[in-house]
């Protein structure tokens, strides 16, 4: 039933049949859906033993781990699993691999963070939540700790905690051996707070706080503080851009001996005395057909994902599907509804190929990016679970041995990934690109309307957020013209019909915006300088005076640009008009424009 690893103990065959025979007898047959918590499962559910993967984890020599997967794969319920081994808790896994191994049962402190359940949509919570994660873990620990403030620092404090735990590991270790002086480090969800993150701008911050929080991890490695680190996510760019160098990372997303460490074998599916194999003869049964036949529609619809390239890579069912099927009897598109990552919709449709009916080449590299701007559509739908390997591209050569460039080919995993991705995806995918851009259309455009300048700079830097770093790199692009053309092409997407260096008496306008109905505004744009010095260019030249005819308020808004954050800055100054030309403020004229609406209303009913 297990495969078996050289160097490890064989578990005895008969003694886990007993041991599945005995879960039947005792009533676990509930369809485990949801169950992320090793704890719950192993007490009333029947478990697909994946401990002898933990094993390896926990007794390898590698310390730094990554794990890439689709969401809902049972990553989760395996980080859980790691969390209750290290912990020492030997007697929750009576009759598992592990149980009957020669894994050695020492009791290391864990610190687990789950970042799936940090609010993605403010950085400032999330950096305190995660904070506060932290004050958690060493509360359960009876640990002293000073509570986190808005000031605390992450590094600080989990260097602190961490600190603390050898410390109170040191003392237990004293009148128990079993205590070792070690952390096992566990990161679920690593990329949560920004793979699906919109505002560029939040999604860096936030990308910024989970890097910090492992580079902290990383700089303990020469204390020899760290037994085990192990990271799981949807995409790997972040993890390996904060590990680059010579950390011995070890990314087992595409590793051979990890391909079933998530999803189900079609065998765990029909052993004999699990609830799987039960509920797929009553719904032949109850379809008066044979097992097989239905055996062979689930496989189709639900099996095929693979995650090595060799051909006896075993494949794996999508749980989360299989599990709906098995429970509730119908073939649908279970595990497609429950969302799509965002960074893999600005993919595909930033992409004009979008026909994957064919088998595509594609090299090893690509499925695991490490840059998310170099990421291709191939790799983001491989790392969305969209697509899954099917083989190497040509025969090896006897003889030679396999190279990390040699293609490889990809493809659909299943039925229900290609009908749902034809069906739904690709309407989804049309829809939300043209949403995108009406979206910040209208928000460009009400802000302006609003006189909200605030407001406008935070979308201008969201906006400006998104250009790929190697194209706004300081060492080519030095001077305000880049950021000038930005920010033209970025009004001119919303329909204002900006104009650029605008001639007038007293020099050349570096954009104007006259095409608002009661509004004017003015911008002067500056690089390595300050907003002021630009304000004060506008106002020094009278520029305003060329507008003063046409009856409308004018707003005149500096803004200086910073080659070092390829962004323009937070700080703006400005100043406004009215129609008479004197300086007002938007508080009378959005008072003003209150009063004409009323007039016009008074004047329509009479």
């Amino acid at each position: 039933m297990y495969q078996i690893y050289s160097g490890y103990q064989k578990l005895d065959k008969d003694m886990q049949t007993d041991h599945d025979r005995k879960r039947y007898q005792y009533g676990y047959d509930n369809i485990p859906i949801g169950v992320v918590s090793i704890e719950e499962m192993l007490s009333t559910q029947y478990y697909v033993d994946k401990t002898d993967h933990a094993y390896k984890l926990m007794s390898g020599v590698n310390k730094y781990i990554f794990l890439s997967r689709p969401r809902r794969f049972g990553k989760s319920l395996f980080v859980s699993t790691l969390e209750e081994i290290a912990k020492g808790n030997k007697e929750l896994f009576q009759g598992c691999y592990i149980y009957n191994s020669d894994y050695d049962w020492k009791k290391y402190p864990v610190i687990r963070v789950d970042f799936s359940k940090i609010d993605n949509n403010d950085s400032e919570s999330a950096k305190y939540t995660l904070i506060n994660r932290l004050y958690d873990i060493a509360c359960a620990y009876n640990i002293k700790i000073d509570s986190p403030t808005e000031k605390t620092l992450i590094k600080n404090y989990t260097i602190n905690l961490i600190n603390k735990l050898i410390s109170k590991f040191t003392e237990l270790k004293k009148t128990d051996s079993s205590y070792e002086l070690k952390v096992v480090v566990l990161v679920d969800e690593y990329d949560a707070p920004f793979i699906n993150q919109s505002d560029p701008v939040i999604k860096e911050n936030n990308r910024l706080i989970v890097r910090e929080f492992l580079t902290v991890i990383k700089s303990l490695t020469a204390n020899n503080f760290i037994k085990l680190e192990f990271v799981t996510g949807v995409s790997s760019y972040c993890f390996r851009d904060t590990y680059s160098g010579p950390n011995n990372l070890n990314d087992i997303t595409l590793s051979p001996d990890y391909t079933t460490v998530a999803g189900y074998k079609e065998e765990d599916l029909l052993n004999k005395n699990s609830i799987y194999y039960k509920r797929i003869s009553q719904l032949a049964e109850k379809r008066n057909i044979s097992s097989d036949v239905l055996v062979g529609e689930m496989r189709s619809m639900y099996n095929g994902y693979k995650f090595h390239p060799e051909d006896d890579t075993i494949s794996v069912y999508n749980p989360l599907s299989t599990l709906m099927f098995l429970q509730r009897g119908e073939l649908n598109n279970y595990w497609i509804n429950t969302g799509t990552p965002t960074f893999l919709v600005r993919k595909v449709n930033k992409s004009k190929v979008q026909d994957f009916s064919k088998p595509i080449s594609a090299v090893r590299y690509e499925l695991t990016e490490p840059d998310e701007d170099d990421l291709t559509v191939n790799g983001a739908m491989f790392q969305g679970g969209y697509l899954t390997i099917d083989k190497y591209e040509n025969a090896l050569d006897k003889g030679k041995l396999r190279q990390m460039d040699d293609p490889i080919l990809l493809k659909f995993p299943n039925g229900e990934v290609e009908k749902s991705f034809y069906n739904l995806l690709n309407k989804k995918f049309e829809k939300d690109l043209e949403s995108e851009g009406k979206t910040r259309k209208r928000a460009i455009v009400q802000k302006l309307n609003d006189i909200d300048l605030e407001g406008l700079v935070k979308v201008i830097r969201s906006c400006m957020s998104s250009i790929p770093f190697n194209l706004s790199n300081p060492k080519h692009n030095r001077n305000e013209a880049y950021y000038h053309t930005a920010l033209h092409c970025l009004l001119e997407g919303a329909e204002l019909n900006p104009l650029s260096e605008h001639a007038t008496r007293g020099g050349r306008i570096d954009i104007v915006i006259d095409s608002l109905s009661d509004v004017t505004y003015i911008f002067e744009l500056k690089h390595d300088q300050n907003a002021h010095t630009a304000l004060c260019q506008i106002e020094g030249n009278e520029y305003i005076e060329k507008f003063l005819y046409k009856g409308k308020n004018i707003v005149l808004i500096g803004l200086n640009f910073s080659s070092a954050m390829r962004n323009v800055e937070q700080q703006f100054d400005f100043a406004i008009y009215d129609k008479k030309g004197n300086q007002t403020t938007k508080d009378a004229i959005i008072s003003n424009r209150k009063h004409v609406r009323g007039r016009e209303v008074t004047r329509q009913r009479e």
